[in-house]
């Protein structure tokens, strides 16, 4: 008898384990899903935010303006040579 009811509270105890390990899963599920729109949100944030249109906006909005020409720094003596001319826009 003593072997009997053993058994049957080993197997309630293993059933009450999977069936807590059942929820758990299903929770750490619904927070991966969660977990995953919220990636897919912040890079189509990132791609709205980095559209030349918003980045044009932004530099304006630092004071930026558009350069007519390139210019580039020799390294021998730190001199900039090019050196492009601002427009202001007006």
């Amino acid at each position: 008898m003593a072997v009997l009811a053993g058994a049957l509270l080993s197997a309630l105890l293993l059933n009450t384990q999977m069936a807590s390990n059942a929820y758990e899963r299903y929770d750490l599920s619904n927070e991966l899903g969660r977990l995953d729109q919220d990636a897919k949100d912040l890079v189509a944030q990132l791609d709205q935010k980095s559209s030349p249109a918003e980045l044009a906006r932004s530099a304006g909005e630092l004071g930026m303006v558009p350069s007519e020409g390139t210019g580039w720094i020799r390294l021998s003596d730190g001199k900039v040579q090019g050196a492009p001319a601002a427009s202001d826009g007006r």
